[in-house]
Protein backbone atom coordinates (compact mmCIF):
# COMPACT_ATOMS: atom_id res chain seq x y z
CA UNK A 1 0.00 0.00 0.00
CA UNK A 2 1.32 3.74 -0.49
CA UNK A 3 2.34 6.20 2.26
CA UNK A 4 0.04 8.93 0.64
CA UNK A 5 1.97 13.02 0.56
CA UNK A 6 1.65 14.26 4.07
CA UNK A 7 2.13 17.90 2.07
CA UNK A 8 0.52 19.67 -0.94
CA UNK A 9 -3.15 20.87 -0.91
CA UNK A 10 -6.12 19.59 0.72
CA UNK A 11 -7.31 16.59 -0.85
CA UNK A 12 -11.53 15.05 -0.71
CA UNK A 13 -9.94 11.84 -1.77
CA UNK A 14 -6.61 9.62 -2.29
CA UNK A 15 -6.51 6.70 -5.25
CA UNK A 16 -3.39 4.49 -4.76
CA UNK A 17 -3.28 3.21 -8.85
CA UNK A 18 0.43 2.31 -8.58
CA UNK A 19 -0.18 -1.29 -10.32
CA UNK A 20 -3.20 -0.34 -12.27
CA UNK A 21 -1.63 -0.02 -16.31
CA UNK A 22 -3.02 2.98 -18.72
CA UNK A 23 -5.51 3.20 -19.81
CA UNK A 24 -7.46 1.91 -16.62
CA UNK A 25 -5.61 4.35 -14.33
CA UNK A 26 -7.18 7.18 -16.55
CA UNK A 27 -10.68 5.99 -16.34
CA UNK A 28 -10.55 5.30 -12.68
CA UNK A 29 -9.05 8.53 -12.13
CA UNK A 30 -12.72 10.27 -13.90
CA UNK A 31 -14.80 7.39 -12.33
CA UNK A 32 -13.49 9.46 -9.09
CA UNK A 33 -13.80 12.60 -10.37
CA UNK A 34 -17.15 12.13 -11.22
CA UNK A 35 -18.06 11.60 -7.51
CA UNK A 36 -16.76 15.21 -6.10
CA UNK A 37 -17.98 18.40 -6.60
CA UNK A 38 -16.44 21.02 -8.15
CA UNK A 39 -13.32 22.77 -6.53
CA UNK A 40 -13.00 19.61 -4.69
CA UNK A 41 -9.25 17.78 -4.93
CA UNK A 42 -8.32 14.52 -6.06
CA UNK A 43 -5.59 12.83 -4.61
CA UNK A 44 -4.17 10.26 -7.62
CA UNK A 45 -0.51 8.20 -6.90
CA UNK A 46 0.68 6.47 -10.27
CA UNK A 47 3.72 4.50 -11.44
CA UNK A 48 6.27 7.20 -12.13
CA UNK A 49 7.24 5.54 -15.77
CA UNK A 50 7.29 7.67 -18.97
CA UNK A 51 3.53 6.70 -20.20
CA UNK A 52 1.61 7.01 -17.06
CA UNK A 53 2.73 10.04 -16.00
CA UNK A 54 3.02 12.25 -19.53
CA UNK A 55 -0.63 10.45 -19.89
CA UNK A 56 -2.67 11.08 -17.26
CA UNK A 57 -1.83 14.67 -16.60
CA UNK A 58 -2.27 15.21 -20.26
CA UNK A 59 -5.93 13.55 -20.57
CA UNK A 60 -7.32 15.02 -17.07
CA UNK A 61 -5.81 18.46 -18.61
CA UNK A 62 -8.18 17.77 -22.23
CA UNK A 63 -10.88 16.96 -19.77
CA UNK A 64 -11.26 20.49 -18.42
CA UNK A 65 -9.94 19.80 -15.34
CA UNK A 66 -6.56 20.66 -13.55
CA UNK A 67 -3.60 19.15 -11.97
CA UNK A 68 -2.59 21.48 -9.65
CA UNK A 69 0.48 20.10 -8.13
CA UNK A 70 2.59 16.93 -9.23
CA UNK A 71 4.93 15.49 -6.69
CA UNK A 72 7.87 12.68 -7.31
CA UNK A 73 7.96 9.86 -4.38
CA UNK A 74 11.26 8.70 -4.99
CA UNK A 75 11.80 7.13 -8.77
CA UNK A 76 8.67 4.86 -8.96
CA UNK A 77 5.31 6.83 -8.08
CA UNK A 78 4.41 10.30 -8.83
CA UNK A 79 1.56 11.84 -6.50
CA UNK A 80 -1.16 14.26 -8.68
CA UNK A 81 -3.43 16.72 -6.98
CA UNK A 82 -6.20 17.15 -9.27
CA UNK A 83 -8.87 19.95 -9.05
CA UNK A 84 -12.09 19.39 -10.72
CA UNK A 85 -13.30 22.02 -12.60
CA UNK A 86 -16.88 21.35 -14.26
CA UNK A 87 -19.70 19.44 -12.80
CA UNK A 88 -20.49 17.59 -16.00
CA UNK A 89 -17.21 14.45 -16.78
CA UNK A 90 -18.92 12.81 -19.85
CA UNK A 91 -16.13 10.87 -20.61
CA UNK A 92 -17.13 7.63 -19.84
CA UNK A 93 -20.50 7.85 -21.10
CA UNK A 94 -21.10 6.20 -24.33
Amino acid sequence: MTNFPATGPAVAEWLDLTTTKCPLNFVQTCLALEKLEVGQVLGVVIAADGQSAMNIPNSIAQEGHTVIHQQAMGTAQLALWIEKQKADNNTLAS
